[in-house]
């Protein structure tokens, strides 16, 4: 997906579409959603409940705004909403849905193995059609794990939804804008954290609306920060835990591999110690050719 949202027309409809004012003011019945399926947790009704009201609300037709004004470090841009009213989301597929052609263009644009998007969308100018895929997530908190760092599309559109006991609510937006810039120690693959206040803090301080021009700043510094994250992560992960050698007292409920690394920092000096100052380089060298 390109994140070039000055010059993508889907991705203004979508910026507007997307408001999660709309979404939280709406009569929906979310505090409704069941979001146990037996005894696993699941976001199966979720999708099912986001498919039907994106089908019963498809476009921007009510909106109140009149332009779109995109600012980063450099320059602006404005873009007047008649240039997107015509867009209508014309069907929601659920994974199950997909056809086989549709499975390998996601898979096309994906640098790893296929994986169901939470929906897909198909948006239409009533001329020229295009697809989009959408995530979904929700948390009872705030930080949870977020997708396989393989997996990551940085700008796929993203609906956060924060279970609350009396209440429900919506922050909506790019992923990248979500991602809490914490990297927890994997089991597997590592799942970047995100953050519902995250990404809400973000649309606060980054998306406003003043008076009929709904305004958004790029973040581009932050951004290129985060992808590195995405794109770098063992090199991230290697600071990390650099830190965490370095720091002067542990604090309290540690997580476990703190002091694992410690010991493993000591056995290493301990072993480096050993070594002539030829083997020291040697061994700094092979570990580099080792790295892929």
């Amino acid at each position: 997906m390109s994140n070039n949202i000055e010059t993508n027309p889907i991705q203004l409809f979508l910026a507007i579409y997307l408001l999660e004012n709309d979404l939280n003011n709406s009569d929906n019945e979310l505090s409704q959603v069941k979001f146990q399926s037996e005894e696993a947790n699941t976001d199966e009704h979720l999708k099912k409940y986001f498919q039907r009201y994106i089908l019963d609300n498809n476009d921007i037709s009510k909106t109140k705004l009149k332009s779109v004004l995109i600012k980063n470090d450099t320059k602006s841009n404005t873009i007047d909403i008649g240039k997107l009213i015509t867009y209508k989301i014309t069907n929601v597929f659920l994974p199950e849905e997909l056809s086989k052609k549709q499975k390998e263009d996601i898979t096309n644009s994906k640098k790893s193995v296929y994986i169901n998007p939470d929906l897909f969308l198909e948006i239409s100018d009533g001329k020229n059609t295009c697809f989009e895929s959408l995530e979904l997530k929700s948390t009872k908190n705030n930080n949870i794990p977020g997708s396989s760092v393989q997996q990551v599309l940085p700008f796929e559109w993203v609906i956060f939804v924060k279970r609350n006991k009396d209440s429900v609510t919506i922050s909506t937006g790019y992923y990248i804008n979500s991602i809490t810039e914490k990297l927890p120690f994997p089991d597997r693959s590592p799942r970047p954290q995100i953050g519902f206040k995250t990404l809400t803090d973000w649309n606060k301080e980054n998306r406003i609306i003043q008076d009929d021009t709904l305004v958004i700043q790029n973040t581009d510094k932050l951004n290129d920060e985060k992808i590195k994250l995405l794109t770098d992560w063992q090199d991230y992960l290697a600071s990390e835990w650099l830190n965490i050698i370095k720091t002067d007292e542990a604090k309290n409920n540690e997580k476990w591999f703190n002091n694992a690394l410690r010991k493993f920092a000591v056995k290493f000096l301990e072993y480096s110690e050993k070594l002539s100052e030829s083997e020291r380089k040697s061994l700094k060298k092979k570990l580099n050719s080792l790295i892929k």
